[in-house]
């Protein structure tokens, strides 16, 4: 059988098959190779049939479309890069590098600018449009739940994860999707924690471990990643001209800029320093490219 791992703990891993969940552990191999499973890994399991409580082995993990070190996640269709325009500020840089890391990764970001009720509406119209035009961007309401229909429709049928600074809203975000609910996220949420019983029973571990990572099947279909603290990606060390890349925008003007090799810095004739003076490019995302660039110089030194 094929499932989805959508929690470990302790050793213990819980597999959801499409309808259930059920609790197992690592065969042999897995153990003796090293081979770390992950939080999202598809993998092929059998149920013990000399286990009374029903529990699996896994025995492979299918390989990975994406992985990330910290928060221990796989696959990953679809990151939703949350951030408000106040209480707190928006730092772009921050924001920007989280996207990069996205683009990086092979993850689609979604830009969601939370607490749409506090900003002033032409702060709110300004920042949707520097990311528009790039990305699926949207506003959401916490106190009114407005735009958290137009991110569900985004998402449906996704594996998706939140992430942003601290404080900007993304357990809000979270739980009014999981709002409406008829009973399915509650009802794996119960198995979940069920079968985390049946861990401190077996091991007297479970009880007092910090809070992890979790998924949450949706009842349509998405794959909702309860990833807590998630407010950065690990970016490896890459090349000036690799950073390029990870900024779409750059795509287009870059390729007709004079040197191949440009950056976009100093660079006599550079395109892309012509789409910025035009408008074509937001100050602030040339401001995060060259935050990233100078970042990507210290690591080489």
């Amino acid at each position: 059988m094929t499932g989805t791992v959508v929690k470990g703990i302790g050793g213990f891993y819980f597999v959801y098959d499409g309808s259930s969940v059920v609790m197992g552990k690592a065969r042999g191999n897995l153990k003796r190779n090293k081979e770390l499973i992950y939080v999202g890994d598809i993998v092929d399991f059998d149920i013990d049939e000399n286990d009374k409580d029903g529990e699996c082995v896994i025995h492979r993990v299918i390989e990975r479309k994406n992985c990330l070190a910290r928060p221990p996640v796989s696959n990953l269709d679809i990151l939703v890069v949350v951030f408000s325009l106040v209480q707190p500020a928006v730092n772009y840089p921050v924001i920007d590098k989280l996207i990069a890391g996205c683009e990086l990764a092979g993850i689609d970001p979604v830009i969601c600018i939370s607490k749409a009720d506090l900003a002033e509406p032409e702060a709110l119209t300004e920042a949707l449009a520097v990311y528009s035009d790039i990305y699926p961007s949207i506003s959401v309401n916490g106190m009114t739940g407005e735009g958290i229909e137009d991110l569900r429709k985004i998402i449906s049928e996704k594996k998706v994860a939140l992430a942003g600074p601290s404080g900007v809203g993304k357990s809000t975000i979270t739980n009014l999707l999981h709002a409406g609910e008829p009973g399915i996220a509650e009802a794996e949420e119960a198995l979940l924690k069920a079968a985390t019983g049946r861990i401190s029973k077996k091991t007297g571990r479970g009880k007092h471990t910090t809070r992890h990572v979790e998924i949450f099947p949706l009842s349509d279909g998405t794959m909702l990643y309860d990833t807590p603290g998630f407010t950065s990606l690990d970016m490896p060390v890459i090349e000036p001209t690799a950073v390029r890349n990870l900024f779409p925008e750059f795509r287009s003007p870059g390729s007709e800029c004079r040197y191949s090799d440009c950056i976009h810095i100093n660079e006599p004739e550079c395109a892309v320093k012509e789409a910025l003076k035009s408008g074509k490019i937001p100050v602030s995302r040339y401001e995060s490219y060259k935050s990233m660039i100078e970042e990507v110089k210290r690591w080489q030194k």
